[in-house]
């Protein structure tokens, strides 16, 4: 664990990641933020294209490789697969953020694995899920493929236009999501129990179970969603007075009876019955809550109108860039921007703080994103390893360390 006292929910719980890109370095980064002990297991021969290099920032990656350790091992190697072995036997969850049945091509199977360590809960991330027709099994997936296979994508954009992907990768974060709930859930029963677990991800099908009331509504009338079409008036962004957009969801029968009474308009009438939770568009009742909505905004500058709504119990919320959230007092108040201090030098770096938020045993940032390696002689010695076998397997190609964190 290095030079970090424990701290949070899942200190003693240690996590192999063996992943790229989004959706399995933040899952793990989320389980390192909450005291795991994470090590990334990365690849000599091919480098996660998702870090900092010379052409690109990586800021993603540099939060979600936080409070992670990292060895760059072969582990297809004799020698590196030996170190493999013994890791495996020392850890509590392995995140898999491969192709379908990657895992088992190269020898580590679930039952492989399990045979190394029985208690231990595997979790695999990928596009389309470890079973199912083997062509899409072994099928390679970003972000976009998962929203465009699930039909997400298609709920996404104007009607005039054709479907634009959700930003900034909601497949791969929802994925995450998941990976988190299912492998937690496998390491209470694990602890319990000591049988481990295999947990099988698929981004489509993330997307799918968070698509809620619009793929009940095709799977129970047959209905398909029309992209950019609120049903309701006063659900949507307006623009104020001032030229700066507002967000307005005016639903539900409390909501909608206080937006009138902010608004002049007369509740209960004929157009506004007692308890109506939308006023639907087509209908009188909504043109003229459009009309007496776009007059009261058109008057106000954006926050004075969220100031008047809030205060009155209407959601709405001024779209904010991440400059207003960074001034606003509330982000402020709940620190919501921190920093950190790097792991391969003197600075620091701004991100977002710990989230969710635990009160008896929080979580915290003990180290920032570690170059490729940089754990190579601590976390081998701690295996048993000897600086002597480390160097050999340097001289090899086995190991590979990076000096800075652009390579």
């Amino acid at each position: 664990m290095g030079e970090h006292a424990p701290f949070g929910p899942l200190q003693g719980v240690r996590v192999l990641g063996l992943c790229q890109a989004i959706a399995g370095p933040f899952a793990c980064s989320m389980l390192g933020d909450m005291g795991a002990d994470v090590i990334a297991v990365e690849n000599p021969k091919g480098r996660d294209t998702s870090r900092p290099n010379a052409a690109a920032p990586g800021w993603g990656t540099v939060m979600d490789r936080r409070n992670s350790r990292s060895l760059c091992i072969d582990v297809r190697s004799s020698q590196g697969r030996s170190a493999f072995d013994k890791l495996v036997a020392t850890a509590d969850m392995l995140v898999d953020g491969f192709r379908g049945g990657q895992l088992a091509r190269w020898g580590l199977s679930d039952e492989t694995l399990w045979r190394l360590n029985p208690r231990l809960v595997i979790v695999h991330i990928s596009g389309y899920g470890q079973t199912g027709v083997p062509d899409y099994v072994t099928r390679a997936s970003f972000d976009g493929i998962g929203q465009a296979y699930s039909g997400f994508m298609e709920m996404n954009g104007y009607a005039d236009r054709p479907p634009l992907p959700a930003f900034p990768q909601v497949s791969d974060y929802y994925a995450g999501f998941m990976a988190l709930t299912g492998g937690l859930a496998a390491l209470h029963r694990a602890q319990a129990t000591g049988q481990g677990e295999s947990v099988d991800v698929a981004q489509f099908e993330a997307m799918l179970r968070c698509s809620g009331f619009y793929v009940m509504s095709y799977l129970n009338t047959g209905a398909l969603p029309q992209r950019n079409a609120a049903m309701n008036a006063g659900v949507g962004t307006y623009t104020c007075g001032d030229g700066v957009n507002l967000f307005l969801q005016s639903l539900g029968a409390g909501v909608l009876r206080n937006l009138c009474g902010v608004l002049g308009i007369s509740y209960p009438s004929e157009d506004f019955p007692e308890g109506i939770v939308g006023a639907r568009k087509g209908t009188r009742a909504a043109a003229v809550l459009e009309e007496q909505l776009a007059a009261f905004l058109g008057s106000r500058s954006a926050q004075e109108a969220e100031e008047a709504l809030s205060a009155a119990g209407v959601p709405a919320s001024r779209v904010y860039t991440f400059a207003m959230g960074e001034a606003d007092p509330h982000y402020q108040a709940r620190g919501i921007f921190t920093e950190w201090r790097n792991a391969y030098d003197d600075g620091t770096t701004r991100g977002v703080a710990v989230v969710p938020r635990l009160t008896r045993n929080p979580g915290r940032i003990e180290r920032g994103m570690p170059c490729v390696g940089q754990h190579n002689e601590e976390i081998l010695a701690e295996l048993g390893f000897t600086p002597e076998e480390t160097k050999r397997w340097y001289e090899a190609g086995i190991l590979k360390k990076e000096s800075g964190p652009k390579g």
